[in-house]
């Protein structure tokens, strides 16, 4: 498998050459990316602007995250597109070289590793109190994560994200409960997708099962966020996989603004539903307001439904609904706003004890 790399000719990263083994390249002005582009104001690049990501085949692909400002390969603007050796890559006015590195230099790719790690520890040593609980979550919790999708046709068309919860009253411990968003069960009802043509595919694995039944949190209304929660049943001896743990209410309680947060989920800009990998963001919470947190979390289409965990790795609420505008050719895109929201787990929790 070739290493991607980029060397910088244009902006205030001009000059060195980075190299990445694989699969997946996160560019943007966020501390979490690997290429972390500069933070100007007024903002030129977004916090998540794009990624390139290599395929099971060997090749790789730039993919424009719904960036504010657009990613241009060879000065035309792109949303997803095949990478090539000797092709320029632009984000906001950082332009970038992209070269295929051949198996052989995987020596360099490792010694310029090492090197990094050297010249970085210092500022891997400060950050390591909120980057290691993330980086945990990163690891173990995409098993519990699952992409709902409708399969017709052979085609596969996103929906959202569920994830894996203890459902006691049903005397099954993650072998089958998922919670999601109600407005996302609404949706698959109105299509006409449950429960004929709704499958839950887990992270990773992309292990697929049929989603069988549904059940809405009776307090829900379409169009509102208020108790936006739903269970998903998969048939009876569904998949074995460990159970997310939703936080107690004073955990929640304990939630204010500059708590960091992360979030796993599926936009469906950068995923592919046949082999889907859920996708991890990390923000602190903007404000709580009620049963509501305000978070930033690069929440798009698609990732409603996804876990949001605190730093210990509890499922503290579960992302209900974000700031999009019209996209050109029709659907929705985020506005750039971070004015998304999330729902408390007391939500999850409510509905998973009124459940008969």
């Amino acid at each position: 498998m070739s290493a991607l790399r980029l060397q910088a000719v244009a902006g205030a990263q001009r000059g060195p050459e980075l190299v990445f083994p694989g699969p997946r390249v996160r560019i943007g002005r966020s501390r979490d990316n690997d290429v972390v582009l500069p933070d100007r104001t007024p903002a030129i690049a977004s916090g998540h602007h794009a990624e390139a990501v290599r395929d099971t085949s060997g090749v790789w692909w730039i993919v424009d995250l719904d960036s504010s400002n657009g990613t241009r390969l060879n000065g035309v603007a792109i949303r997803r597109h095949q990478l090539k050796n000797g092709d320029r890559l632009t984000f906001g006015d950082e332009q970038f070289v992209v070269a295929l590195a051949s198996p052989a230099s995987r020596v360099w790719i490792g010694v310029l590793a090492v090197l990094t790690a050297l010249i970085a520890g210092s500022v891997l040593r400060m950050e390591r109190n909120v980057r290691v609980p993330f980086e945990d979550v990163a690891t173990h919790a995409p098993r519990s994560v699952f992409l709902i999708a409708i399969e017709e046709n052979g085609q596969r068309t996103i929906v959202g994200t569920a994830f894996a919860v203890d459902d006691a009253r049903a005397g099954v411990e993650a072998r089958g409960t998922l919670a999601t968003n109600a407005h996302i069960v609404d949706a698959l009802r109105r299509r006409g997708a449950l429960p004929s043509h709704t499958l839950a595919i887990q992270s990773d694995s992309y292990a697929t099962w049929p989603v069988v039944s549904a059940a809405i949190h009776p307090d829900w209304r379409a169009g509102s966020l208020h108790a936006d929660v739903a269970l998903l049943r998969l048939p009876a001896g569904g998949p074995r996989v460990p159970s997310l743990t939703l936080a107690d209410a004073a955990t929640v309680a304990a939630l204010g603004r500059g708590t960091p947060v992360a979030a796993l989920g599926f936009p469906a800009v950068s995923t592919d539903p046949a082999n889907p990998r859920a996708r991890l963001s990390v923000d602190v919470v903007g404000d709580v307001r009620g049963e509501f947190l305000e978070v930033g979390l690069d929440v798009a289409p698609g990732t409603s439904g996804s876990p949001v965990f605190d730093r210990s790795g509890s499922v503290v609420g579960m992302v209900v609904g974000g700031d999009f505008i019209a996209a050109p050719g029709g659907g929705t895109r985020p506005s750039g706003s971070s004015a998304n929201w999330a729902l408390s787990a007391a939500s999850i929790r409510q509905l998973l004890d009124r459940r008969d």
